[in-house]
């Protein structure tokens, strides 16, 4: 099917190119406020949880804003692991004594391979790997960290190439998938640095589509030539934000026929203690570029059980000197959701399901999801993740734990958010973009997941005729409150399907049924006790949409205030 529309993705379709929108927040506060309202016909589409060149993946900022622009989804919020952004444990030194290197406990392989039919040879003494290689092509080491402990951002990195040079030295650094721009596909880009004495000056000497290639001299001898990789992306690509890139892959190695000897390379990071600045720095840097979409700094903290921090107070946590290895303690992460909800913070209890739905159900019921107050529903490749979580969802609200449920993409690549399996995307009914408005709808259940590539529309549900996704109907216990559950734009020969179960807290499992409505609404009367949520199919059965649940109670006790709704 084609790209789908609706009317706010159009509007602000148009204003992308009449120069018209939102404008860019470089942080969790705007310089210029600028609300912009949604209508109650049209909520607030966000992207949930993307990494960008801050993270191990080749993803850009750009890359995920030009996704955004055209799928027409205002808001993303960027979730970059807290430890990457930070570098907290992350790799100083690439040394070459040998095929592996060991820093702080983090083991480093340096993988062998050819390319352009070159072949070569490696040999470790006195603390250096020694090349040699025939042919025209090359012969690389590529440097392989545990966890992708070097990968991340190169906005304020160094880095320092120790090595005696012979015919051919050459430095390689794979960089961040970037949107077409300037004449060039979109792609990864990569810059390739040619070192030797015979290189008379430093010289961006030219790019080919996405590859560049720099000329640096170096001595004879040993030396350390710095190369900081910012600058030469702003020489070869001015039209690209150059901060805006990764250190994915480095290797090292030899072009055509040659030699050369590597000690180490090392790798400076200038601004990670105030990495959240930096984040924000590039960010803002997309101000004039997309001012139609609204972007807003979060972070996945990642060193426990995986969580999102959506708006308050953004701080880094404090891991003290440890190694980048999660804590997977129940209790380390209920108390990272503390800390997140002390600051201010909306968190997310991400890509939970582990050991099947039951064992999750079960771990969800016992911890009450951790205290979270979001969790990832609609996630993932496959729908038996989405059906799986659903079964988690069930399981929750039968036991009362108010969790809002969302969609997520989680991507770390940014090329494709239509075309990709795991292509979810939340829709809130905030009446603005503005940061406690999405907070807000969070809290209180307003939210409802979709996938673009097949549903369009909206789904809601009232309570005596009042906006109640999400809410906790409160009613005396004598009368069941009538509800309906509504969805526009169905798919074609899609359906509508309404879930009610019991809240009787007996065990950690759904007690439901469901009712499919082929009209895209159904109105039920929902008594004390029970809860009501809905999914949308498309033609062929597949999951398209999911809602939160609404839940009606005679005992109002332990309910968040966001969700009560007094019938």
């Amino acid at each position: 099917m084609g790209e789908p529309t609706l009317s706010r993705r159009t509007l602000l379709r148009a204003a992308a190119v009449g120069g018209l929108g939102v404008p860019l927040l470089s942080g969790c506060t705007a310089t210029t406020r600028a609300p912009v309202p949604a209508p109650a016909t049209d909520p607030v589409s966000v992207a949930m949880h993307l990494h960008s060149s801050f993270s191990e993946g080749t993803a850009s900022m750009a890359a995920h804003l030009d996704q955004a622009r055209r799928l027409g989804v205002d808001v993303l919020f960027w979730t970059d692991h807290d430890f990457r952004v930070s570098a907290q444990g992350y790799r100083r030194r690439l040394g070459l004594a040998g095929p592996t290197d060991t820093e702080h406990g983090i083991e480093l392989t340096w993988q062998q391979r050819s390319e352009g039919g070159s072949t070569g040879e490696v040999r470790y003494g006195g603390g250096a790997a020694a090349l040699t290689a025939r042919g025209e092509g090359a012969f690389w080491l590529d440097a392989d960290a545990w966890n992708s402990t070097y990968s991340g951002s190169l906005a304020d990195t160094t880095l320092g190439v120790e090595l005696r040079p012979g015919p051919g030295a050459a430095v390689q650094v794979d960089l961040s998938y970037q949107p077409a721009s300037g004449g060039r596909p979109a792609g990864r880009y990569r810059l390739t640095y040619r070192l030797g004495a015979a290189r008379a000056a430093r010289r961006a000497s030219g790019a080919e589509g996405t590859d560049g290639l720099v000329d640096l001299p170096a001595p004879a001898e040993w030396s350390t030539v710095d190369i900081r990789p910012v600058d030469d992306v702003r020489a070869l690509w001015p039209d690209l934000v150059a901060e805006d890139n990764s250190l994915f892959r480095l290797r090292v190695g030899v072009l055509g026929t040659g030699s050369a000897t590597f000690r180490q390379v090392t790798i400076a990071r200038a601004r990670r203690g105030d990495s959240l600045s930096l984040m924000r720095d590039v960010m803002g840097r997309y101000a004039r570029r997309y001012p139609d979409r609204r972007q807003y700094a979060a972070l996945e903290v990642s060193l426990v059980r995986h969580l999102n921090w959506f708006g308050g107070e953004l701080v880094m946590p404090d891991y003290g000197d440890r190694a980048p290895v999660k804590d997977d303690a129940i209790g380390a992460a209920e108390a990272m959701v503390r800390f997140i909800q002390g600051h201010g913070g909306v968190a997310a209890y991400n890509h939970p399901l582990a050991g099947g739905p039951a064992a999750t159900a079960a771990h969800m019921v016992a911890t009450r999801a951790l205290g979270a107050d979001v969790v990832e529903v609609a996630y993932g490749r496959d729908q038996s993740t989405v059906d799986g979580m659903l079964h988690v969802l069930d399981a929750c609200a039968r036991n009362g734990i108010h969790v809002t449920a969302t969609g997520v993409t989680d991507d770390h690549e940014g090329a494709d958010w239509y075309g990709s399996r795991a292509n979810w995307i939340t829709r809130l009914w905030a009446p603005s973009v503005e940061l406690p408005d999405l907070q807000a709808a969070l809290r209180a259940g307003r939210a409802f997941a979709y996938k673009p590539d097949g549903w369009a529309g909206a789904l809601d549900a009232t309570a005596a005729g009042r906006p109640a996704l999400g809410a906790v109907a409160v009613t005396d216990g004598r009368r069941p409150v009538p509800v309906t559950v509504t969805a526009t734009e169905l798919p074609r020969d899609g359906a509508l399907e309404v879930v009610t179960g019991r809240v009787d807290r007996a065990a950690a499992e759904p007690a439901v049924t469901s009712t499919t409505a082929r009209g895209g609404g159904h109105s039920i009367d929902l008594p004390a006790g029970s809860y009501v949520r809905a999914v949308v199919r498309d033609a062929g059965g597949r999951i398209v949409g999911v809602g939160n649940p609404l839940w009606v109670t005679g005992e109002p006790a332990g309910v968040p205030p966001a969700r009560l709704l007094l019938t």
